[in-house]
């Protein structure tokens, strides 16, 4: 790893060779937008030295990081995402204040106040927002063929040791002052790593949620937006979407912002060509800089519609159900002859199907 200059924060992200272009276009989008005046570092994933060249020419920091693990994590996430573990080991606490983003992120706004943070910070997450939904359950068992004794001997044990039932955050947007980092801060997130990986339904997850359990600060959801759920759950179109940090999560490939036909592509591109022209000797204002009540009020604004559009949910899950259990008590009479030829010549059949 290069030399660090003296500044007291670091902006860090994560690429292998497929994730290049989305490394330059993140710094560019926090060196134009963000005006981010600490450090940069690219933990370097298996990238030739030749495509390093670039970000050495540029001033940004390089830490080659050694792979964790071979293969797909969990039998399907890239092992590239287990090098997060890395922010975590003693190097780092020569920053005070660290700001790890996936590469997959538009920086929209100013990042000053995610260098106030005394501890460890992330964001809600919106898919599996509770411990529980970052476990697998019976269906990943199965496609991801992991054995049933240690899927059911792994879970189990989570059960006993932890409520699942508390919120999960996403690791994609992490902020964290380096006072938390212990010598043996790494090797501790590894061990629980190589005992629950293959119960994880991300990478990393759900070890980092295991290790800072009860032990985090929830952030803003304006530090990590998602588009495609403001999109298809708060029904917010696209020129609509309001967020300091823009982040197209997950395996939906389509919905990228470097795929031409993605209405952020533009902006996406835009950041990208701009990343020629980024010089750290000369640090740009931020594109805009939210207020702390403006961030408050967009913030309760989108509490308030996520809890109502749970509360649709479960009425409608609630009256489904309802519907469910009533034809199942009356099946004779909802699929009359044939339920009524069931109960009499394949009695088990019949309860099988209405247990």
């Amino acid at each position: 790893m290069g030399k660090a200059k003296n500044k007291k924060n670091l902006l860090v992200t994560l690429a292998d060779k497929n994730y290049v272009e989305p490394a330059k276009q993140l710094f560019s989008s926090v060196y134009w937008n963000a005006g981010w005046r600490g450090d940069y570092m690219l933990l370097a994933h298996e990238i030739s030295e030749k495509k390093l060249e670039w970000f050495r020419r540029k001033g940004i920091l390089i830490k080659k990081c050694e792979p964790l693990y071979r293969g797909k994590v969990g039998g399907w996430r890239p092992a590239t995402h287990t090098s997060k573990f890395y922010l975590f080991a003693p190097e780092f606490k020569k920053w005070d204040n660290v700001v790890y983003l996936d590469g997959d992120i538009i920086v929209r706004g100013s990042l000053d106040e995610l260098t106030e943070i005394n501890g460890f910070g992330a964001t809600l997450d919106l898919w599996n927002s509770k411990l529980s939904e970052q476990i697998i359950n019976v269906r990943l068992m199965k496609e991801r063929r992991v054995d049933k004794k240690i899927f059911i001997n792994l879970s189990n044990e989570l059960i006993k040791y932890y409520d699942l039932k508390e919120d999960a955050f996403n690791s994609g947007v992490m902020a964290f002052s380096t006072d938390i980092i212990k010598k043996d801060t790494f090797s501790k997130l590894y061990n629980i790593f190589k005992k629950y990986e293959k119960i994880g339904v991300g990478g990393d997850q759900l070890i980092f949620n295991i290790f800072f359990y009860k032990n985090w600060i929830k952030l803003s959801p304006l530090y990590n937006i998602w588009p495609i759920f403001m999109r298809s759950i708060f029904n917010i179109e696209d020129e609509k979407i309001k967020g300091i940090i823009l982040h197209f999560v997950g395996i939906w490939q389509n919905d990228k912002p470097w795929i031409v036909n993605n209405y952020f592509y533009k902006e996406w591109t835009n950041n990208l060509q701009r990343a020629e022209l980024i010089n750290f000797k000369k640090i740009p204002p931020p594109l805009k800089k939210w207020t702390k009540p403006e961030i408050e009020k967009y913030s309760f604004y989108l509490k308030s519609k996520r809890v109502y559009l749970k509360k649709i949910y479960l009425k409608t899950k609630e009256n489904i159900e309802f519907t469910y259990k009533l034809a199942l008590r009356h099946i004779s009479r909802f699929i009359g002859i044939a339920g009524l030829f069931l109960k009499k010549h394949f009695p088990k059949l019949y309860f099988k199907l209405k247990k």
